[in-house]
């Protein structure tokens, strides 16, 4: 997340919280301001039941202090509208016929049949007289509010620079910095806060990631020579190897080992290949052309195969060629020797590369999704259980899907290209 991002997000929280607050104010000084009237009737008709309670029992007739309350010996004096809604709702305290207001009261809660107190109370609505003014209150109290949360987010903004400016300048010193040379000794410039803990953390890290890189670089660089040299021996002398008088035995060790050294080439090329950084701009690189090539190049492993190619002339994706090759001779070996079949059909239709077998399918031992995972292959694969997980980490470098479908029918590859 960019900093002034994270700037925003801190100046919204603040000012959405003022004028949450003021809204929830005003709305609880409206209700406060009906509970406390609600209240102040009900503690009057309480002081009047009191009384006519007396009354009755001195055997006089009652008379309530307040002309807006009325005695009503039974249920049958009420007016109309109030029987009507005690009938539907017997518990109810406050009623409204649309034009009055009403507040009942009863001497025994028992028995609410007789003894009634009825408060027309409608006149008598000092919050409903003086809404306007109570609205105008609430309508000042939210536009303090705005004001101050106008005013804290003008000075959230100043604050929030001056606390995030150290991780802009962070972020400037780890983008600003080549891949090739990362950053260092810059945590000093921080002070010994949480920022300042954070940059020596992360520059400490940082290092360790250099290390880490020059030492992969020099691996790559002595593994380009040193494997290459004795395998490019060992090539010449299986070449000049077969040129000589042998028997069959003879010349079945020999092809195992060419296979061998063949396989092992390849594998340190798909390595190598790993190992170099994706340039940002992907070459376009033939299709079919490449296919082809591979096809030449394994001509021996693919005589006893007939191979199918649907595949436009004009068709390039971005991926490098040194690692397009690598992928699809992989597959191309994989169909020939664990599909076990007679037949490799290639082709490309939207966007998406389809190496299919006719052979027996994946081994019921090896599940789909585990295909491609390092050192998984089927219970007759002489190989290493690599070169499918070699296939799908170079698809990665260049953002190029890859699926695996099987059956009894064969096993079909899917590289999906963008």
């Amino acid at each position: 997340m960019k900093t002034t991002q994270l700037r925003n997000r801190i100046v919204t929280y603040f000012v959405s919280i003022v004028m949450l607050l003021s809204l929830l104010f005003s709305l609880m000084n409206l209700m406060f301001s009906y509970v406390v009237e609600d209240s102040f009737f009900y503690q009057i008709l309480d002081s009047e039941k009191q009384q006519i309670a007396l009354t009755l029992q001195q055997g006089e007739t009652p008379k309530p202090h307040f002309n807006f309350i009325s005695y009503h010996s039974d249920r049958d004096s009420l007016p109309t509208s109030v029987k009507e809604l005690l009938i539907k709702e017997p518990r109810r305290k406050e009623f409204s016929d649309g034009s009055k207001h009403y507040h009942i009261a009863f001497l025994n809660d028992n028995e609410r049949q007789q003894h009634i107190l009825l408060a027309e109370v409608g006149g008598q609505l000092v919050v409903e007289q003086l809404k306007g003014q109570i609205f105008g209150f609430s309508s000042g109290l939210l536009a303090v509010g705005l004001i101050i949360a106008l005013l804290l987010a003008f000075g959230t903004v100043r604050l929030a620079k001056r606390l995030i400016k150290p991780l802009d300048d962070l972020m400037e010193i780890v983008e600003s910095s080549p891949v090739e040379k990362l950053p260092t000794k810059f945590a000093a410039q921080f002070q010994q806060n949480e920022i300042g803990k954070f940059a020596q953390t992360l520059e400490a890290a940082l290092e360790r990631i250099s290390e880490f890189v020059k030492r992969e670089q020099q691996f790559t660089r002595d593994i380009s020579h040193e494997l290459r040299t004795p395998l490019t021996i060992s090539q010449g002398a299986l070449s000049l190897l077969t040129h000589t008088e042998l028997d069959a035995r003879q010349k079945k060790l020999v092809a195992r080992i060419a296979d061998a050294d063949q396989q092992m080439q390849s594998t340190i090329e798909a390595l190598l290949a790993l190992a170099r950084e994706k340039t940002s701009d992907a070459q376009q690189t033939n299709l079919k052309s490449t296919i082809e090539a591979c096809i030449i190049n394994n001509h021996a492993l693919l005589q006893q195969e007939t191979i199918q190619i649907d595949v436009p002339d004009d068709v390039s994706v971005a991926m490098g060629a040194q690692e397009l090759r690598l992928v699809i001779q992989n597959l191309l070996q994989n169909a020939v020797h664990h599909g076990q079949g007679n037949q490799i059909n290639i082709s490309y239709h939207n966007k998406t590369l389809v190496i299919a077998d006719n052979g027996q399918g994946l081994p019921e031992t090896l599940k789909t999704n585990e295909a491609f995972e390092a050192g998984h292959r089927g219970p007759s694969s002489n190989g290493s259980g690599i070169g499918l997980s070699l296939v799908k980490r170079l698809c990665e470098k260049y953002t190029v899907q890859v699926e695996l479908k099987s059956n009894d029918n064969g096993v079909s590859v899917y590289l999906s290209f963008a």
